[in-house]
């Protein structure tokens, strides 16, 4: 089992905290509701006539993957004034993580939450880092109460949007994360080089792209 881990920056009050798993080393990390990667297939005790829908949102993965929908999800017909709900899958270069985005950063309806069906997904919102670049800063930051530099880097990023019944991609963008300002604080995990920082791209950079898409 993954634990979460926080650093802060030097002079800032907190601690390390461990707990249950983190799915994502960013600030503003959002949670994972699947069940990881590889999650399984999606037909498990399904009847064989009956058309295939997601068991669990990880199995939405292969939508971002390999672009194979699911039949038994419901229709996206764009032209209908209606919320189009989307799941929100994560990836960092190993693999993809369903999350759920903070309160706040998409209007309410957008994203599948916590207790949504993954089976009322419409759309499947693909946001993947595909390159780190060195910044060269060092950041002063805490960990148990111990000095640690920190080594930032910008990113870049390719989003898509995905309809989930087809695999059939609606959209797609690529961008770069890019700051020279140190982290307040960072969330991170035990797979992950404890010295590195990665610039990503927020949901404020992306939520006028999905728009569109999701919302009437």
């Amino acid at each position: 089992m993954q634990r979460a881990r926080v650093w802060v920056a030097a002079g800032v009050l907190g601690m390390v905290l461990c707990g249950c798993s983190s799915s994502t080393g960013n600030t503003g990390s959002t949670g994972s509701t699947g069940g990881g990667s590889g999650g399984g297939s999606s037909s498990a005790g399904a009847a064989v006539d009956e058309p295939e829908v997601p068991l669990t949102t990880q199995d939405l993965e292969r939508v971002c993957t390999d672009g194979l929908g699911f039949a038994g999800l419901p229709a996206y017909d764009r032209t209908k004034k209606t919320v189009h709900p989307a799941q929100l899958m994560n990836s960092t270069g190993d693999g993809w993580t369903s999350s759920v985005p903070l309160d706040g950063d998409f209007p309410k309806g957008w994203f599948l939450g916590y207790e949504d069906k993954p089976a009322e997904a419409e759309l499947v919102v693909c946001v993947e880092r595909t390159k780190a670049t060195a910044t060269g800063k060092v950041c002063d930051m805490e960990a148990d109460g111990k000095p640690l530099k920190i080594r930032t880097y910008n990113t870049s990023y390719r989003l898509r949007v995905v309809e989930a019944r087809t695999g059939k991609e609606q959209y797609a963008h690529s961008g770069k994360a890019e700051s020279d300002e140190c982290p307040a604080y960072i969330f991170t995990s035990d797979d992950e080089d404890a010295d590195k920082y990665y610039n990503e791209v927020r949901p404020e950079d992306y939520r006028g792209r999905v728009k569109p898409y999701i919302a009437p």
